[in-house]
């Protein structure tokens, strides 16, 4: 019986680029020589992004191709995160973030490039053409509370989200405190607005809301299927740090104006949230399975290149791509020992090729 497969991507700022490149490295693994670009969207039944995961789940949902989504890092990461060089100079690239500069002009310039992007494409559309169930996450600042925006894949659900445009939700997911503007959106159908924040404040990686949509999906289906649920990080920073008892009461200043919390936040989530998510489909006492994709230790270089989210300088995005070429080469070693985790994954994208391609069972 074939699985249910769900693909989790998480947060990480310009770092989507490594998220981009990774899949597209993989699928062209799959593809071999010629001319197929594999429709990774559509090797999933389900795409659950967080932040600039939000951003790279969308474009699979939507069937847009992910060089396409990184052009978007590349030609807009300047105007999405402006004053890139005193950003770059210690303690006085604090005042960027702290002050809120340039959040106003990297709104418009964000909303600009997933307009280009995406056009008016909805929930609804990626429910329906698409045939593909998306999930991104936020917060609603007026009440504080998680917000999932979704596809109409369960009964439950009553199309709250079906006219929502992947722009308006990817603006949503993507509001990182200090980094970005909030988002203010006007809620389809009525003229109510509301402010929402990025969604890794609560998810950012979204490895549980995964597997509890996919278990909630098979129920409403009543499907007796293993659920393959495979996550995908964006290169995070090491974190931790050794403290002195001294550093033990540092206040704002030595929290780098909050950004440090934030990263570790981030951090601790990946690793926690990668656990829950085993542990919800351990339990199910079946062949289910979660999953992160596997990545090499970054350079020593790159480690100090991505200690900032908000870091769009080619060479920064040049070395987040080549460590994603790399981290496919390790992967792909995984995934040709028959039964292992990688060779699921890599059997997800086999069969997304021959449903692409029309071969069926003949793809083999």
């Amino acid at each position: 019986m074939k699985p249910f497969r769900v693909l989790c991507l998480d947060g990480g700022g310009m770092r989507g680029v490594y998220q981009a490149a990774y899949l597209r490295a993989f699928a062209a693994r799959v593809c071999g020589e010629g001319d197929t670009e594999l429709d990774v969207g559509r090797c999933f039944d389900l795409i659950v992004g967080t932040s600039t995961g939000g951003i790279v789940a969308s474009a699979l949902a939507a069937g847009e191709p992910l060089s396409k989504v990184d052009r978007l890092y590349e030609e807009h990461g300047k105007e999405i995160f402006p004053g890139q060089w005193i950003r770059r100079v210690p303690w006085v690239g604090l005042v960027v973030p702290l002050l809120g500069l340039g959040t106003r002009r990297g709104e418009t310039a964000l909303r600009s490039a997933l307009e280009a992007t995406f056009q008016d494409k909805t929930f609804r559309y990626v429910q329906e053409v698409r045939g593909i169930s998306l999930a991104l996450t936020s917060i609603d600042m007026a009440r504080h509370a998680a917000v999932v925006f979704k596809t109409r894949h369960l009964r439950r659900l009553n199309g709250r989200d079906d006219n929502r445009t992947l722009v308006d939700a990817c603006m949503a997911t993507t509001a990182a405190p200090i980094l970005r503007a909030l988002a203010r959106l006007t809620e389809p159908g009525g003229e109510a607005h509301v402010v929402y924040a990025d969604g890794g404040l609560w998810a950012n990686n979204p490895g549980a809301l995964g597997a509890i949509e996919a278990v909630e999906i098979l129920g409403d289906r009543e499907e007796a299927r293993p659920i393959h649920l495979f996550m995908l990080g964006a290169l995070p920073a090491q974190g931790g740090e050794e403290l002195s008892d001294r550093r033990r009461y540092r206040g704002a200043l030595g929290w780098k104006g909050g950004l440090h919390a934030i990263s570790a936040s981030l951090n601790s989530q990946a690793v926690g949230y990668d656990y829950l998510s085993k542990k919800i489909l351990e339990l199910r006492k079946d062949e289910s399975m979660a999953f992160r994709l596997p990545a090499q230790c970054p350079s020593e270089q790159l480690l100090k290149y991505i200690q900032n989210m908000d870091d769009a300088r080619p060479k920064v995005l040049n070395a987040l791509r080549r460590q994603a070429t790399s981290d496919v080469d390790y992967a792909w070693a995984q995934s040709v020992k028959p039964g292992s985790e990688m060779a699921h994954f890599r059997a997800a994208l086999i069969d997304g090729l021959c449903n692409q391609t029309g071969e069926g069972n003949d793809c083999f």
